[in-house]
């Protein structure tokens, strides 16, 4: 992997990657509303269901065909499946909108060709254009996942930040497990069961008064 490979990876993924990730909660917003999520444990756990049972291993399943895909019609169809696997109309909106930004800033910025599509896929189409490796994409796409989420609960549980950054660690190893598991995962391993986040995700919209866009 080249450094510029590697700058492009870390650009990509970093909180100032123009695609208004901090405006997305995925759900926890009202989850901490709700008292479901009231501490560092409780944001811990409510993580691990996400990536091991809900859209993180999703979402890891369908950035890797997304990177193996060798045609458009095979990618047009991975968006599509994504799509249909958002659990509600704001999972919809979080994965399409920041889809949608990162294949518009990601042409401007590296010339990349990307159709606009749920973001694991564009996300996935634009490593393999660059050759950046599959097994190092993939713990570092679920990291910036899982710690956009944090910054939400340091905000709003409310923890400290490095609390926060307390609860990342402490995912480490999963991450790496879960990536390893995606990475030799089929179409026909998707699926989940994180009711609580799903109805949490459909709560959100009918809230008073929110910060977070889900």
């Amino acid at each position: 992997m080249s450094d510029q490979a590697l700058h492009q990876l870390m650009a990509w993924l970093s909180p100032s990657y123009p695609i208004g990730a901090f405006s997305y909660s995925h759900g926890l917003e009202y989850a901490i509303e709700a008292e479901n999520v009231r501490n560092g444990e409780e944001l811990r756990l409510w993580l691990t269901d996400i990536l091991e049972r809900g859209s993180g291993w999703n979402d890891a399943i369908l950035l890797c065909h997304a990177f193996r895909a060798r045609s458009s019609r095979e990618l047009k169809e991975l968006a599509r499946l994504t799509e249909a696997l958002s659990a509600s109309r704001e999972l919809h909106l979080e994965t399409m909108a920041q889809g949608t930004a990162f294949a518009k800033v990601t042409h401007e910025v590296w010339g990349l060709e990307l159709d606009p599509a749920p973001l694991p896929v564009c996300i996935g189409q634009a490593a393999a254009q660059q050759s950046i490796p599959l097994d190092t994409l993939l713990p570092l796409y679920l990291h910036g996942f899982i710690a956009n989420i944090i910054a939400a609960g340091v905000r709003h549980v409310p923890i400290g930040q490095t609390d926060g950054q307390k609860v990342l660690a402490s995912l480490f190893d999963r991450i790496d497990r879960i990536s390893h598991q995606a990475l030799t995962a089929s179409l026909n391993d998707l699926g989940g069961i994180c009711f609580l986040a799903d109805l949490a995700s459909m709560k959100h919209e009918t809230m008073t008064t929110r910060i977070y866009r889900t």
